[in-house]
C-alpha cells in the first residue's frame, strides 16, 4: 500500500521520471511490448493509475528505438544509421510534444479511455478499430496518392 502509494505519487508528479523509467526498461528487455505487457496487468490491478503509467508507456516508444540504433550500428552504412536516428528523433518529438504541451497528454489517455469502455461492452469496438486504424485508413491513403 505505502509503496504503492509512493510511485503513484513520485510518477505523477514528475512525467520525466516515468519517461526514464520507461526507457530503461525498454532498453534493458529490447522490447516495448514487454513494457506495455507490465503496465496493462498493474493499471488493471489498480496498483497504477493511468496518469502514471502514460509516461512509462512514452518512455517506452524512446526505448524501443535503442534497438534499431544498436542493428544500424552492426551495418557499415550511413543509411542504416540515418533512419535509425529518424525512428530515435520521431519518437522523441512526439513524446516532448506530449510533455511539454499539456492538452496533448489528455487526448490518447481520453481516447483510449472511450473505445476501452466501448470495447468492454462489445469486441466489435476492437474490431472495427483495428480495421479502420490498420485497414480502412492506408488503403484510403493508398488510393489518394498513388
Amino acid at each position: 500500500g505505502r509503496i504503492e502509494a509512493a510511485i503513484n505519487r513520485t510518477l505523477e508528479g514528475n512525467a520525466l521520471i516515468g519517461i526514464l523509467v520507461g526507457v530503461l526498461l525498454t532498453v534493458a528487455v529490447q522490447s516495448s511490448s514487454v513494457t506495455t505487457s507490465l503496465l496493462v496487468p498493474m493499471c488493471a490491478a489498480g496498483v497504477m493509475g493511468l496518469s502514471s503509467a502514460f509516461p512509462i508507456m512514452l518512455g517506452a516508444n524512446i526505448g524501443t528505438t535503442v534497438t534499431a540504433l544498436i542493428a544500424s550500428m552492426a551495418q557499415d552504412s550511413p543509411a542504416a544509421l540515418t533512419i535509425a536516428l529518424v525512428h530515435l528523433l520521431f519518437n522523441t518529438v512526439g513524446v516532448t510534444a506530449c510533455v511539454l504541451v499539456p492538452p496533448l497528454r489528455k487526448i490518447p489517455i481520453f481516447l483510449a479511455t472511450g473505445l476501452a469502455e466501448r470495447a468492454t461492452r462489445s469486441p466489435w469496438w476492437v474490431v472495427g478499430y483495428v480495421l479502420g486504424v490498420f485497414v480502412a485508413i492506408p488503403l484510403t491513403g493508398w488510393l489518394l496518392w498513388r
